[in-house]
Formats: C-alpha cells, sequence, structure tokens
C-alpha cells in the first residue's frame, strides 16, 4: 500500500516482438538467463507499495505464464493477483488489465470518477508498465507513486538529447520543435484507477464504434485525450530503455552488469 491507498501493478507481456526477428516472443526472450517480462515484473513483486500484479498476454501463452511465475517455476511471482489474456492493440490490453483490478477490488465502474471503492475505501493507485523496459529500479517507482498521488497522473519520462525535425509527406523538413520542450516518453505510466478507467472505458466505446480517430500510443494520451487531465511529467532514466531491436538487448544487458557490479 502506499500511503493507505491499494497499488496495482499492471505489466504488459502481449507483444509479438517482429523487430526482435526471432522465433521466440519478445517478452519471453533470455536476457541474463531471465524472461524478459520477469525483470520488471520481478522489480513490481519486491517493492513494499506493492500489493499486485496483473500481466497480460497472449490467450495462448497462458498457461506457459503461469508455468513460470508459478511457486517452482523460473521467475515465481508472489504477488501475482492475475494473468490476463491481452488484446489486439496495447489500449485492449491495458483496459482487460484495468477491468481485472476493478473485479479484484470490487470497484464500482458504472460511476467510476467517485474516487471511491464500493466499500468506501480509496481510489487505488494503478501503474502500467511495458515489459519491455526491463531496467526498471525502485527510485522510478517511488517517484511514479508519490507524484501520481499528487497530480492524479504521472508519467516518467527523459528529455530528448538530439534536435528532432518535423518533415512532410515528401520528408522535407517542415518544422524543428524547441528541443527543451520535448521528452522521450516511458512508463511506468501512473494513474489514480478512477481516472484512467474513465478516460479507457470512453475510449474504448468510441473504439467500439469506429470512430477513434486518433492513434493511441501511451497511457497518458488516453487521460489527456479522454478525461481531459493534465499529465505531471517526472524524470526517470536514459537506462530505463524499451527493448525493441537485437541491438537493445545488448546495451540492456550491459547495464545490467554495471548495475549488478555496483550492487
Amino acid at each position: 500500500m502506499y500511503n493507505g491507498r491499494k497499488v496495482y501493478a499492471i505489466v504488459l507481456a502481449a507483444g509479438s516482438g517482429r523487430r526482435m526477428h526471432s522465433k521466440t516472443k519478445k517478452q519471453f526472450m533470455e536476457i541474463l538467463g531471465k524472461p524478459l517480462f520477469s525483470w520488471s515484473a520481478s522489480r513490481f513483486d519486491h517493492h513494499p507499495a506493492v500489493d499486485g500484479i496483473i500481466l497480460t498476454t497472449g490467450e495462448e501463452d497462458i498457461p506457459y505464464m503461469k508455468e513460470l511465475t508459478g511457486t517452482d517455476g523460473v521467475c515465481p511471482l508472489q504477488k501475482l493477483a492475475a494473468i490476463v489474456a491481452g488484446g489486439k492493440e496495447r489500449y485492449n490490453s491495458v483496459f482487460e488489465g484495468l477491468k481485472k483490478v476493478a473485479e479484484l477490488e470490487k470497484l464500482d465502474t458504472a460511476s467510476p470518477d467517485t474516487g471511491m471503492t464500493s466499500s468506501g475505501t480509496q481510489d487505488p493507485l494503478i501503474m502500467i508498465h511495458d515489459c519491455a523496459r526491463p531496467l526498471l529500479t525502485d527510485a522510478i517507482i517511488d517517484d511514479a507513486l508519490h507524484y501520481a498521488e499528487k497530480y492524479h497522473a504521472a508519467v516518467i519520462g527523459m528529455p530528448v538529447k538530439d534536435t528532432i525535425k518535423v518533415l512532410d509527406a515528401d520528408h522535407f523538413v517542415k518544422e524543428t520543435p524547441e528541443r527543451s520542450s520535448l521528452w522521450l516518453m516511458q512508463t511506468p505510466q501512473s494513474f489514480d484507477f478512477s481516472l484512467i478507467y474513465k478516460a479507457y472505458a470512453a475510449m474504448i466505446r468510441q473504439d467500439e464504434s469506429g470512430r477513434l480517430m486518433i492513434p493511441v500510443t501511451d497511457d497518458a494520451m488516453v487521460v489527456e485525450s479522454f478525461a481531459g487531465q493534465r499529465v505531471k511529467i517526472i524524470p526517470g532514466s536514459y537506462e530505463n530503455i524499451k527493448v525493441t531491436t537485437p541491438e537493445d538487448v545488448k546495451i540492456a544487458e550491459l547495464y545490467m552488469r554495471k548495475s549488478s557490479e555496483n550492487g
């Protein structure tokens, strides 16, 4: 718990990893002897503030995920609350995870903006994390929870280092935005349950009716667009990389070895 509020981490592990050029799905690829998803899931599992972990994965992979995370598995998770089937898109998987939290906590999703559970306790805090970011730290989790509680919506990120160019359809420069205002978004992205559920429910309704006109790329965008909520961006780490290509695996392993050497 965090200041009397339940904390759930939704760890997204339902991708295919096409850019890894591997027959093994990315979430199950080994990095230094452990499946990719387990690095961040284990970090949440050992953090004292986290009460429950929801893993989303492909429906066909649920038995394998249960095997890996069970008591006798290679990455047992004591705080694993549920493994749920992910959806077609990332946002579908997130919503499945949110629905599972609502079910476990018996939350009144018919009026999710009350900020209270059916039993009158406080709104849970939700952290949504891509398992492809294995270099999660306790400090990042601490900051994510602190600022989510303070501002209701908080996202980990880092300032861009390079000049960014906006191109036109013919790949000529159209605009050079001011670099100081540009940040790279990372995860976890953290919210009051009532806020993130309300925003996702509205987006899913629009999607199912065929009226979703914007590409949804992260959770902050959902609460910005569908709940009108300002999102606090807080510094994370340049080492909190997303493993997307084989080159990223090598970089992640270097950071992990360095972290191990530093204790």
